[in-house]
Formats: C-alpha cells, structure tokens, sequence
C-alpha cells in the first residue's frame, strides 16, 4: 500500500518534466495562430507575427504587414525557452531546484499576463495601429486562435505544478512532526 507522503514525492518527481514539457509547448504555440477574423481578407496571424492570407502570396503578405504586426508571442518563446532549460537544470540537480521553481513561476506569471492581455483584444495586440490607418477603418474583431488559448491553459497549468511543489515541501515535514508528536505521547504514558 502506498502512503501519502511517498505519492506525494512521486507526483514532486513528476513535475519537473511536466514543467520542462510546458515550456516547450509554451515555445511551440507560439509559432501558430493567435488570431483570425472572417471579416475582410481574413487574415490569420501567429503569436510571432507572421500574417497568412488565403489566395494571397506570401510575398504580398510579407510586403503590406512585415512591419505591422505586434509579436506577443516572442516574449513567450523566449520566456518557453527559459522554463524548458531550467526545468531539465531543476529535474537533473536537486539543490538548483528552488530557485527553478521560483524562476519558473515568474515566467509562467507573466506569460499568463502576455496570454490574458492578447486575450482580451487580439487584433489590437496583434497589429499595429499602422494597419488600421492603412485600411482606413477600424480593426476587424479577431477570435482567438488555438495558440493564444494554448498559451494561456499551459501557463495556468504551469502556475499550477510550481503551486503544488511549493505546498508539497510542507507536506512531509508536518506529517513527520505529528508522528513525532504521537511518539512521545505515546511513551510518556
């Protein structure tokens, strides 16, 4: 029968690849769609800026939004790649692994704001305001598209797994002084 405080270290174990998946993922749903409309053209953008029009060319694309997209999901490739490396340093030296969950923590914290801030208005964070001057409108509501949504569920699962192996540290230390405890009661009677 498995007890509590070993299951416990099992899943503590676990995180650390968990963690060095999630930064992976992180830098990899940043390279797909972000955003897209049906409006207009309808276009379709990638967290790193990288605009695709169907029936239109690359070189066209490339020509009218090279400098007119917002790259939120730079940040997030940057800050995927960070988690990934310092989780693999967390799971393979055990006294690095506090300042990696800390460390890890923050970078999730703030691509869960990058996530939630695009989130909120896509096409605003996702182009220019020199893309709706040129198309002399206002920008196209955007819907989120499924890198943006990923970025966002990976980054809570990630806050999630840094939570659990923060509390988790706590976990055996309480129960071995309860047992404690319950010893020397049990000998002074």
């Amino acid at each position: 029968m498995t007890t509590h405080p070993v299951t416990v270290e099992r899943l503590r174990g676990l995180a650390w690849p968990v963690m060095l998946a999630g930064g992976l993922l992180l830098v990899l749903f940043a390279q797909v769609q972000w955003g897209s409309t049906d409006e207009g053209v309808e276009p379709s953008i990638t967290g790193l800026g990288r605009v695709t029009i169907l029936g239109a060319s690359d070189d066209d694309v490339a020509f009218f939004f090279e400098d007119n997209t917002g790259r939120p999901g730079l940040s997030v490739v940057v800050l995927g790649a960070v988690i990934a490396v310092v989780a693999a340093l967390g799971w393979w030296r055990p006294r690095l692994r506090p300042s990696a969950i800390g460390l890890i923590g923050l970078a999730s914290v703030i691509v869960l704001v990058v996530g939630l801030r695009t989130l909120s208005d896509p096409a605003a964070h996702l182009f220019s305001d020199r893309v709706s001057e040129a198309l002399d409108a206002d920008l196209p509501d955007m819907q989120a598209g499924y890198g943006l949504i990923g970025t966002v569920v990976v980054a809570i699962l990630l806050l999630v797994v840094v939570g659990f192996w923060a509390l988790s540290t706590a976990w055996p230390r309480a129960g071995a002084a309860d047992r404690v405890e319950i010893n020397r009661t049990d000998e002074s009677s």
